[in-house]
């Protein structure tokens, strides 16, 4: 037989390792695999690539099988006038035919099914899987994630009063060293006291997933409402100061070409944006 006839068909190992996968090699055979898959990388490799083919081609075809009937089809179906009964005659006497195929040529069907089936198997876990495209995010989209994700931090931090930071006011020089370490931001600790806000720590949160710093200040008088400072490296959207309000929260974003700051706070709150004023000379 030429090359060229032999090149699509599997070899005698890959059909010996096809029945190894599907429980059909005897003990013997069985054995032979295994010694040589422990000191063989390329038979290690075959048998790999012939496992991932063989559970992919039973994955597409679970798939299928899952598949719903096209509504068309089944509409055809209920919409088709039944068959009318047929007058069922006599049926004349004939001689039986007795179709039993004898043990070699069962062997043989059986033998012919398993090679197909195994040689496809191996082209599809060998085949180049098609890389996924990377998605493109919106940048409207990351601009509403980004700060929805700063409201449900502050929102959830300020639930704790009694403890709603992680490291406190009364270690400075550490919260600068935390937070410019894990954020990338160089920054100062306003002094707001001015305001009518006392510092009372600092929290690293995740915004999107990417690590933030939170500057949290408590209202000395009033209701005592907290105020918080978030910011993250390099978002520069805009330079001029966005007031919005998310969820009973009201927000006053700006920008350097470094970081992008936040203003946190109550949504009733008239003088949030007088604090992102002095923040952003003072930070």
């Amino acid at each position: 037989m030429s090359t060229s006839a032999t090149a699509g068909m599997p070899s005698d190992f890959e059909t010996r390792l096809s029945a190894y996968l599907d429980g059909e090699a005897n003990d013997d055979a069985r054995h032979d695999i295994e010694a040589l898959l422990v000191n063989d990388p390329t038979a290690r490799a075959a048998h790999d690539a012939l496992k991932r083919g063989a559970e992919t081609g039973r994955r597409m075809f679970d798939d299928m099988l899952r598949e719903p009937v096209p509504l068309a089809m089944v509409r055809t179906i209920k919409n088709t006038a039944p068959p009318r009964k047929a007058v069922r005659l006599p049926d004349a006497p004939r001689r039986r035919l007795h179709l039993r195929p004898t043990l070699a040529q069962a062997a043989s069907a059986a033998a012919l099914l398993f090679v197909i089936g195994g040689a496809l198997g191996y082209v599809v876990g060998t085949y180049p899987s098609v890389p996924d495209m990377p998605r493109v995010p919106s940048t409207e989209t990351d601009a509403r994630d980004w700060l929805d994700d700063i409201v449900s931090s502050y929102r959830l931090y300020t639930r704790h009063r009694e403890h709603p930071v992680e490291m406190g006011a009364d270690r400075p020089a550490d919260i600068l060293d935390w937070l410019t370490t894990n954020t990338g931001v160089g920054f100062r600790i306003p002094d707001l006291s001015e305001s009518g806000l006392t510092f009372l720590g600092a929290r690293l949160v995740s915004t999107q997933g990417r690590p933030s710093g939170m500057l949290l200040y408590k209202r000395t008088d009033g209701d005592g409402d907290f105020i918080a400072i978030t910011f993250v490296k390099s978002r520069p959207d805009t330079s001029r100061p966005v007031e919005d309000i998310r969820a009973d929260t009201g927000l006053v974003t700006w920008s350097t070409p470094l970081a992008t700051y936040v203003i946190v706070g109550p949504s009733a709150a008239a003088d949030l944006d007088d604090i992102a004023g002095k923040a952003a000379g003072l930070i």
